[in-house]
C-alpha cells in the first residue's frame, strides 16, 4: 500500500470514529451536573425544539417560561436608557444611542452593542475589498442590524447605505 492510500485509509477511520464517538455523545450537552441528561422527564413534551421551552411554556419541570422573549422580539420591553450599563466601564453616547429602545429586560447590553459592532465590522471588511459588494449585501439585508449600526455606531458607511436605496 502506498503512503498516499494510508494516509486516506488512517483518514478514513479517523472520520468514521469522530462520527461514531459524536453520535454518542449526542445529547449529553444536557446534562445538568446531577445525573439528568436532556432526555425526557415525566410530563415533558417532546414537540419543543432543543434550546427552546415546549409550545405551553413549561419545561420539562413544570417551570413556566411562556414570558421568556428573545432579543429579536419588538413587544419585549425594553431596558430604559438610564439603566443602560456595561458589566465595567461605561458606554459612550453614541453607543447609548445605538442601545435605546434595542435591548429587551433580563438581556446584557454589551451583548447587543456586540451586534451593532459586528455589522460595522463587517460592512468595513466587505467594503475594503468592493465597495460594490458592501452596497449590494446592505440592498439585499444580508448584514443584521446593519441600518442602526450605521447610524449610530459607524456613520462613514451612510454612502454606502444610501446607494443601497436603504436610507
Amino acid at each position: 500500500m502506498s503512503a498516499h492510500r494510508a494516509r486516506r485509509a488512517a483518514a478514513a477511520v479517523t472520520l468514521v470514529l469522530v462520527t461514531a464517538a459524536l453520535a454518542l455523545t449526542a445529547g449529553c450537552a444536557d446534562d445538568d451536573g446531577a445525573g439528568h441528561s436532556g432526555g425526557q422527564r415525566s410530563g415533558a413534551t417532546a414537540s419543543a425544539a432543543p434550546g427552546q421551552p415546549p409550545a405551553d411554556g413549561k419545561d420539562g419541570n413544570g417551570e413556566d417560561h411562556s414570558r421568556e422573549r428573545g432579543a429579536d422580539d419588538e413587544d419585549a420591553p425594553k431596558v430604559p436608557r438610564s439603566r443602560l450599563t456595561p458589566a465595567t466601564g461605561s458606554f459612550t453616547a453614541k453607543e447609548k444611542d445605538y442601545l435605546t429602545g434595542r435591548v429587551p429586560e433580563g438581556m446584557e447590553p454589551a451583548a447587543v452593542l456586540e451586534a451593532g459592532e459586528t455589522a460595522c465590522a463587517r460592512i468595513s471588511t466587505t467594503a475594503e475589498v468592493s465597495r460594490k459588494d458592501a452596497i449590494s449585501a446592505l440592498a439585499a439585508g444580508e448584514i443584521d442590524q446593519a441600518e442602526p449600526a450605521i447610524e449610530h455606531l459607524c456613520p462613514q458607511f451612510a454612502p454606502l447605505l444610501k446607494a443601497a436605496g436603504r436610507k
